[in-house]
């Protein structure tokens, strides 16, 4: 019996403790205004956490922002790269175009100078009868004008020149005989041709008025035009024939040769008055001047609207 009541107060003690435990565990966690204890430090905990993310999101907005600027600097160093890269392309080519021009202007300026050089024989032909007056110490070095010598006899025409010896003649003009300097070239078609005009290296400008045309211009020694006059009293008193010879720097060689040739008067405003038959390489271009008069610049005595002398370079026209 005995035992027995030990037990149940065993029990009762069990019960006992184990029912007052929640009242002294709420004893414990409760201080003296009644405020959870362990929600404060909850709150406190939840805001450092949410601190904590706040920053971790900030760091990865800047990490963020800084990637797209190292992305945007990346673009942009390859858009200048590739500027730098066509640049670079274009000067290559522009060096390359360079070359080349510089290539075909070296090309030409040995074309031109190989087609100089043809001229040199004339040339001596030339100094070798040029008198010495009225040159400049600059044309005699350039010309290499060195013993030459002069002719005082006077022909009628080239026809009496003698054989094969080309130069510069008096030749008497008119009915007075007046004397003209004039080239006489002997090497070509069998010779006897009086030079009415030499052109060679463009170093003479022939856009002339009427009276330099009607006059003459330039240097029977290098280049030159003989004058409308002269040539009328030279093709007005015996029968003359024309031979038009054309050479490019490339030495392409072309000829156009008339079977007759008259120039009129001043006072006719010096007309083509006599055309003969064509024959040779250059083409009858000139057949359809004949019986034309002579234009100039400031003188436009053409059949057409345009003054011809303005839309030919070759500042010569009929």
């Amino acid at each position: 019996m005995q035992y027995k009541v030990n037990s149940l107060v065993l029990c009762i003690c069990v019960v006992f403790c184990l029912w007052r435990s929640p009242a002294v565990a709420n004893s414990v966690v409760t201080n003296g205004t009644d405020q959870p204890i362990a929600g404060y430090g909850y709150e406190m905990l939840s805001a450092k956490l949410d601190f904590l993310q706040y920053k971790l999101l900030e760091m990865e907005l800047g990490m963020k922002e800084r990637d797209e600027e190292l992305a945007q600097n990346q673009v942009q160093l390859e858009r200048v790269l590739s500027s730098l890269l066509g640049s670079v392309n274009r000067l290559d080519q522009e060096i390359g175009n360079n070359l080349t021009a510089l290539q075909t202007d070296s090309w030409k300026l040995l074309a031109q100078q190989t087609a100089c050089a043809s001229h040199e024989l004339m040339r001596k032909e030339i100094l070798q009868l040029a008198p010495m007056e009225g040159v400049s110490k600059n044309a005699q070095y350039l010309l290499g004008f060195h013993g030459v010598r002069r002719k005082d006899r006077s022909f009628q025409f080239c026809m009496e020149v003698p054989a094969k010896e080309s130069g510069v003649y008096s030749i008497r003009v008119g009915d007075k005989g007046q004397l003209l300097k004039a080239f006489c070239e002997q090497n070509s078609f069998g010779g006897g041709w009086l030079v009415i005009q030499y052109r060679f290296d463009g170093s003479l400008d022939f856009y002339r008025n009427w009276t330099e045309y009607r006059n003459g211009f330039g240097n029977i020694y290098q280049e030159f035009w003989l004058g409308l006059e002269n040539i009328h009293q030279l093709t007005s008193s015996r029968p003359y024939e024309l031979m038009v010879e054309i050479k490019d720097f490339d030495k392409n060689y072309r000829y156009a040769h008339y079977s007759k040739f008259e120039i009129g008067s001043e006072s006719e405003q010096f007309p083509l008055k006599k055309l003969g038959a064509y024959d040779g390489t250059a083409g009858n271009s000139l057949t359809y001047n004949a019986g034309m008069k002579f234009s100039t610049p400031e003188r436009d005595n053409d059949i057409y609207s345009n003054n011809c002398s303005d839309i030919f370079l070759a500042r010569l026209s009929f």
